[in-house]
């Protein structure tokens, strides 16, 4: 349970940095001393691991591996450049999301282009409403074939 606290209070502070640069970097020993565990308890196959199904798990070392590897080196989260930023952060996100099983939860951040402008801002969604916006941009473009074809 203490792992789960600490987990959820590291993913608050690396998305709060993310979002505003006026905000203090996270310790990259904090996130690899948390992703050690994880890593250790999904190794031995204990804990809230044991039930789960074994490709998650590999996913969940390899989505690991790749963190491990990015912030190798690197002090705090702002020695990362902001796409490494929010990879890292949808990393973080993924794995959460993976030992809670609260896929739709999880948050999913992009860089995109503000309308009329070359400008990157970073917009951030959860699962679910990523897939109802998508629906609804499909639902739209069906009306509007339909309403053509008339």
């Amino acid at each position: 349970m203490r792992l789960f606290i600490f987990m959820g209070l590291l993913l608050a502070s690396f998305g709060a940095f993310a979002d505003s640069a006026g905000r203090k970097p996270l310790a990259v020993v904090a996130i690899t001393a948390q992703q050690k565990q994880i890593h250790d308890d999904v190794i031995a196959v204990r804990g809230r691991y044991k039930d789960m199904p074994s490709s998650k798990r590999v996913d969940l070392l390899a989505k690991q591996a790749g963190l491990m590897a990015m912030l190798e080196g690197k002090t705090t989260t702002d020695e990362l450049s902001e796409s490494e930023q929010t990879e890292a952060f949808n990393t973080l996100e993924w794995i959460e999301a993976a030992i809670n099983n609260a896929e739709d939860e999880r948050m999913v951040c992009r860089r995109e282009k503000v309308l009329g402008s070359t400008r990157l801002t970073r917009v951030c969604r959860t699962v679910e409403e990523e897939r109802r916006m998508k629906e609804l941009a499909r639902d739209q473009l069906d009306r509007g074939d339909a309403q053509m074809r008339r």
